[in-house]
């Protein structure tokens, strides 16, 4: 087989644009080892074993979240590409029970594990100085009672669901974030933020 037929072939090409995505870059940067520490995480007191560790769950929902890939079965879906959930070292292809869970679970840590991850990227020196503060919508499924109706004034459209206020390096990577009620932030929540952001490092 030659080089030309390699270049042509479509498999080829996706294992490339699979690996050109920032997600598995950073995989190589940070470690999800601290997620064991999270009891959520631990093996049930029947002793039954989680289908897949968290570790690598975690990898699927960051590399499918920056493609924005939202959701349980779209996640699910998401991760049927090979190489991805090889990738993101899975022995096997993850069931929707095995993405469902980990998602409730995560639901109950995920500030403390932002905050890990945040801390670890800042020690390794994957954060420049410059910070962009700006708000976004958080798009909710019609059962979840805690959303609400919001208005998002640069799309011009309502939606349901909620806000989320972020501080990101110029290399977009988020170091603190706040949800809220709404895609328009209060002053409050976005000093708040800030603050926050401040404690990693000081920006330009």
């Amino acid at each position: 087989m030659s080089p030309a037929t390699l270049q042509d072939d479509p498999s080829v090409e996706s294992v490339f644009n699979v690996a050109e995505t920032e997600t598995l870059a950073l995989f190589e940067y940070l470690s999800f080892e601290s997620l064991e520490g999270f009891d959520v995480f631990s093996p049930a007191e029947t002793g039954r074993t989680r289908e897949h560790e968290p570790l690598e769950m975690m990898r699927g929902f960051l590399h499918c979240y920056y493609h924005d890939i939202y959701g349980i079965r779209p996640v699910e879906r998401g991760l049927r590409n090979t190489v991805v959930w090889l990738s993101c070292g899975f022995d096997r292809l993850p069931s929707i029970d095995a993405v469902d869970r980990f998602l409730t679970d995560l639901e109950h840590v995920v500030d403390g594990v932002f905050d890990r991850l945040v801390e670890q990227a800042a020690w390794r020196g994957l954060l420049d100085l410059t910070y962009c503060i700006d708000s976004t919508d958080v798009r909710a499924m019609p059962a979840d009672k805690d959303a609400s109706k919001c208005y998002d004034p640069t799309a011009e459209e309502y939606y349901y669901g909620y806000g989320c206020t972020i501080v990101s390096t110029g290399s977009q990577i988020p170091i603190a974030v706040e949800f809220t009620e709404s895609k328009q932030a209060p002053e409050e929540t976005a000093m708040r933020v800030t603050r926050d952001a401040l404690a990693v490092a000081r920006p330009v």
